[in-house]
C-alpha cells in the first residue's frame, strides 16, 4: 500500500537566501547634497517598509545588518550603491547614505536590494 507523501516546499525564503532580500520602501525624508569636511558629498535618506507584508523582514534584516552594503532602484530603473543603517530608536525605519547625485524625495517608493539576511 502506498503512503501519500507530502512534500512542502517553501520558495520564498529559499530565494530570498539565494539572491538576497527585495523590498520596495518609502522614503520618509530625503536630503540635498552634503559637503562633506574632506571635500566628497553624501546624501541620505530616512526609509522604512513599503508593503505591510515586508516589515518584519526589513526589520530583521535592519537588526541583523550594520553599516550592509545594499543597492536601490530609483523609479527610472537606475541602480545605485549605498549603505544602509538600521535607526535603533525608530523601529524599522532605516538610514539610506549614498553618493550618487539621486535626490530622493518624501513619499517616494525605491526598491531596495539587500543581500541575505543572517
Amino acid at each position: 500500500m502506498l503512503k501519500a507523501l507530502r512534500i512542502c516546499v517553501l520558495l520564498v525564503p529559499l530565494c530570498a537566501q539565494a539572491q538576497g532580500l527585495v523590498v520596495e520602501a518609502e522614503v520618509m525624508e530625503g536630503s540635498s547634497d552634503v559637503e562633506l569636511p574632506s571635500g566628497g558629498h553624501v546624501r541620505y535618506a530616512i526609509l522604512h517598509h513599503k508593503h505591510e507584508k515586508d516589515q518584519a523582514n526589513l526589520a530583521q534584516w535592519l537588526r541583523h545588518k550594520k553599516d550592509a552594503h545594499v543597492s536601490f532602484q530609483t523609479r527610472d530603473g537606475a541602480s545605485h550603491p549605498a549603505v544602509l543603517q538600521r535607526l535603533k530608536d525608530c523601529f524599522g525605519r532605516g538610514l539610506l547614505l549614498y553618493a550618487d547625485a539621486v535626490k530622493l524625495r518624501t513619499k517616494e517608493t525605491i526598491r531596495l536590494s539587500l543581500g541575505t539576511a543572517d
